[in-house]
């Protein structure tokens, strides 16, 4: 096969399908067989031909600290149009949220990570004319320590330089799997002892194993009674067991983000970490691993909206006033999401609920 063959994505199916019917060297010998130029064939390749294997996983290679997947996705958050946009747009929204002049409020994030949405939070409130808040309290969720550890000291910093005579601000780490957290930390949410809630996971509850745990934790989050929810997650499905139908949702979802990437003119060094490290270890993911040792198990937006009224929550339409000069925002038909679309192929959704009374 020539190098610049256009058909890599059908080759790569058909070694999908031969990896699932257990013919392992013929996939082998059909991934072989070609030499993708292109960053998307290169790593659905890799990932298939390095499937189960004991070999170092691509997104291990050469990592130092510096290029940690957390650590990567604060370059992501900056560069990568879809993230960013609707990472502004939830910050945008929380940040009018509190910015009433309520005497008080708590923010809940399942999965704060380094806690950089709160900060720029804090940045927006404190530059606002209105009355600023006596007392904030922010809880942040996370399975990472030294991130929890980050964000409390970005957020205290940023509470220090920002409401240094006005505002008491307390921050709460709570460290474990949202699916696995006792109930009294639920109920200690709830009895928050504030004006109001509002709580955000962006990127987060894709992790979660099993339909039943991710059920149970919308479910937790909405017994708080949020005044407001905010939730992102990629618009694709990987939770799909049929690998060759990942394969394609992959290829298509990754490549359409790398084309994005690319139209940013970033440094090279930039534009591989995102590629290869941050995403590149998504892809090894869904297509290198066994069923029962994936993580990044995607769904489609319309799968979150179903599961968020389940949980009792109300969906809230958004107005129509958000745009983007590279990609569409689409507005879905019953307006319980908004998602972001290039070249056809939806990438990243919000959605915004409240609690049902």
């Amino acid at each position: 096969m020539k190098k610049n063959d256009p058909n890599y994505l059908d080759v790569l199916i058909q070694a999908s399908y031969l990896i699932a019917n257990n013919q392992t060297e013929e996939a082998h010998s059909l991934l072989d067989n070609i030499e993708p130029l292109d960053d998307i064939s290169k790593l659905c390749k890799q990932s298939l031909r390095e499937r189960n294997t004991q070999a170092t996983p691509l997104y291990l290679r050469d990592q130092g600290k510096e290029d940690k997947q957390i650590n990567v996705f604060d370059l992501v958050l900056k560069a990568v149009p879809p993230v960013q946009a609707l990472s502004q747009t939830a910050l945008e929204i929380m940040k009018n949220l509190y910015d009433t002049g309520v005497p008080s409020f708590t923010h809940l994030n399942v999965g704060i990570g380094k806690g950089h949405l709160e900060v720029k939070m804090l940045q927006q409130l404190a530059s606002s004319y209105n009355r600023k808040p006596d007392y904030i309290k922010i809880i942040g969720i996370d399975i990472d320590k030294e991130s929890l550890e980050e964000a409390g000291r970005h957020i205290k910093k940023a509470a220090q330089d920002l409401f240094p005579m006005t505002t008491v601000l307390e921050y709460i780490p709570i460290c474990g799997f949202a699916e696995k957290l006792d109930q009294h930390i639920w109920s200690s949410i709830k009895n928050h002892g504030t004006e109001l809630l509002g709580a955000v996971s962006a990127f987060t509850l894709h992790h979660l194993p099993t339909v039943a745990d991710r059920n149970n934790v919308l479910t937790k989050i909405a017994s708080c009674d949020p005044y407001l929810f905010l939730l992102i997650e990629p618009d694709v499905n990987h939770y799909s067991p049929v690998l060759a139908e990942r394969l394609v949702n992959c290829y298509n979802l990754f490549g359409t983000i790398f084309k994005l990437v690319d139209k940013q003119k970033l440094e090279e060094r930039e534009a591989r970490a995102i590629k290869y490290k941050f995403f590149g270890r998504e892809i090894n993911d869904i297509l290198g691993n066994q069923e029962d040792k994936r993580t990044e198990k995607h769904e489609k937006a319309d799968i979150w909206a179903e599961r968020l009224i389940k949980a009792g929550f109300n969906l809230h339409k958004f107005a129509k006033s958000l745009d983007h000069p590279t990609m569409n925002i689409i507005y879905e038909k019953d307006n319980r999401f908004v998602t972001t679309e290039f070249e056809g192929t939806p990438m990243v959704a919000i959605m915004m609920a409240s609690r049902q009374v």
